[in-house]
Order: C-alpha cells, then structure tokens, then sequence
C-alpha cells in the first residue's frame, strides 16, 4: 500500500503540470476576404452554389418552375396519325407557380382546366400525373394530355411536344411559344 502512494505522490505533480497547460479552445475571428457576391446555397435550386465563395443569400435562388413563369403566345402545329401538319389556333395562356417544382398552365383552353407540369433543373416539364401515369385531362372530358415543355433561357421560349388522346383520334402539338 505504501508503494502504491508513494505512485501517486510522483504522478501528482505531474498531472498537475498537464492541467495546468491546457486552456480552453478560442476560435479566431474570421478573415475577411472582401467577398460581396451573393450566392444560392439551397440544393433544390438550379443554381445551387453558383458564385461561390461569397455570402449565402436565398433570394438569389432559382428553383425549377420560376423559369417557366410568365404570359405565352402559342401557334399550335396539330400532327394527327397521318403525320400531316394543320395549322392549330393561335393560344395566349400563362404559366403560374405552385410551388418549387411544379407549375400549371391557366387559360389554355376555353374551359377552366388547368394544365399542372413537374419540372426539374434542366429545364424541362412533364405533364403531373392528374388522371393516370404522365398524363392530364386536356380541354375536354374526352381527352388526355402527355408530353413535356421545354423552357429555352436564349430566347424565354418554350418548345411544346403534346399528345393528346381524345374519343376520335390522337393528335399531336408541336411549337414554340413566346414570352410576351
């Protein structure tokens, strides 16, 4: 027992000695680097880090559906299974956001459907599935949309390419249609 503290007297000032150099971690301020760029940093947003370094700002995010949002002019261009272009009615529709990633297309027909589509960061929308896988009841009872849009960032245009299946015939819409 007498060795066993006399271990303990020679340990003791050591520990000691160990305590007493340690001090309690201190973070350093931050350099500043000056950066005055703002930058998205949400990971649901198409410009996810884009400008980085700088200052993490959510206001600069762009999210899926924004890009589509805005008033259209539409030249519909019908193909139905002859593959043979009518010339379609000319539309004026607008896209509204629902949320981060879907939108929907009000105005389009003279009923009061409206178009619901699901886009994703690479600017491109698929019909939200409504009534059944991909596809969406279109201007009348009858008929059934599917295809997708296509947002151009060069031009604020979207490309259309629909399908829709009504009790007659299947026919489908191509063209672009203009901001305006």
């Amino acid at each position: 027992m007498a060795s066993f503290f006399k271990k303990i007297k020679i340990f003791i000032p050591i520990i000691l000695i160990v305590l007493g150099a340690c001090t309690k971690w201190k973070d350093k301020t931050a350099q500043d680097l000056g950066l005055k760029n703002k930058y998205c940093n949400n990971p649901a947003a198409i410009n996810y880090n884009y400008g980085f370094p700088g200052i993490a700002d959510s206001s600069v995010c762009i999210f899926p559906s924004s890009p589509f949002v805005g008033r259209y002019k539409f030249q519909d261009s019908i193909f139905g299974l002859s593959d043979q272009m009518v010339l379609g009615d000319m539309h004026t529709f607008e896209i509204v956001s629902v949320d981060t990633v879907r939108f929907k297309i009000v105005n389009y027909c003279s009923s009061a459907q409206d178009i619901f589509f699901k886009a994703n960061r690479y600017y491109k929308a698929d019909v939200d599935s409504g009534i059944a896988l991909g596809a969406w009841l279109f201007c009348r009872e009858l008929d059934t949309l599917r295809g997708q849009l296509e947002y151009n960032s060069w031009d604020s245009s979207l490309t259309i390419n629909w399908t829709v299946n009504s009790d007659t015939n299947v026919t489908t819409h191509k063209g672009k249609a203009y901001k305006y």
